[in-house]
């Protein structure tokens, strides 16, 4: 977890934690509205389906944190992004509907994600899935809950049984170079719900060795590092969050003990796969 505050940057974050909770919330409960009417889908690119949920939710989320923070920066998945909006200090970034092939389908692996960045650094998240009726939620410096209980990861140091959400065509079919672990099943679509997951302690690691976005992952690498676990990019590097890309090397997430051992395992594999191209 990060530092002490002062209480006047402490009591700024906590305004703005009660915010994105209460529009992350609206926004889930807008979400299901969609869900029950029936939603038309189409694809922004091969494998990447957009619905009418998706703009609406972002809609809403625009307008109710740009109304009550108009000098806060935006980056949404849902919005043209415009590298003017996200010069500011402080900026929103969003992802209405994380899981958005779930989401069609009525499964419970998607779920509205908010974070509130300082520069690169993301320092407030919210993160709802409302299907389960989770709500996790994170400031910098002040844990990591769990509808309003403290949450923290494992403390696991065995990669040997460990109980892994990442997919199984990795762990399992990558010549022998992983142990025999517990891989969730079936995976929730949602990036960021699965590495919820584990900041709650119900799994020891999240690992996606894909690229992801920033709004896949702001919001839920502060709640993980806030449960007290480590999150970098595949090869190790540390997040900055609103560059010139949004593109991020994947994640690996686990507690301090297991993260290691993880990050050896996926850098040999990053080789063997440079060596097969």
């Amino acid at each position: 977890m990060g530092c002490p505050l002062p209480d006047a940057d402490k009591r700024d974050l906590e305004d703005d934690l009660a915010l994105v909770t209460e529009v992350a919330l609206e926004a889930g409960r807008l979400s299901l509205q969609w869900l029950a009417r029936g939603v038309k889908v189409w694809e922004k690119s091969p494998n990447n389906p957009v619905t009418e949920a998706d703009i609406a939710v972002n809609n809403l989320i625009r307008a109710r944190l740009s109304s009550a923070r108009p000098d806060y920066g935006w980056l949404s998945e849902e919005s043209r992004d415009n590298p003017a909006n996200r010069v500011q200090e402080r900026t929103f970034v969003v992802d209405p509907i994380d899981g958005t092939k779930a989401f069609v389908k009525g499964e419970p692996g998607f779920c509205v994600s908010i974070a509130r960045l300082q520069g690169d650094e993301p320092v407030v998240g919210a993160l709802f899935n409302p299907l389960t009726d989770e709500i996790f939620s994170a400031r910098r410096g002040g844990g990591a809950q769990l509808n309003g209980e403290p949450i923290q990861v494992t403390e696991t140091g065995d990669l040997s049984g460990c109980r892994m959400i990442g997919q199984p065509d990795v762990f399992r079919n990558s010549t022998g170079l992983w142990p025999a672990m517990t891989l969730i099943d079936p995976i929730p679509n949602a990036v960021a719900y699965r590495i919820a997951l584990a900041a709650a302690g119900h799994w020891d690691a999240a690992v996606a060795l894909n690229n992801k976005n920033d709004w896949d992952l702001a919001a839920a690498v502060l709640i993980f590092q806030e449960a007290g676990g480590v999150a970098t990019d595949r090869y190790g590097a540390p997040f900055a969050f609103n560059g010139p890309s949004v593109v991020q090397a994947g994640i690996v997430a686990a507690g301090a003990n297991l993260h290691p051992l993880i990050l050896e395992k996926t850098k040999l594999l990053e080789e063997m796969w440079r060596l097969r191209r």
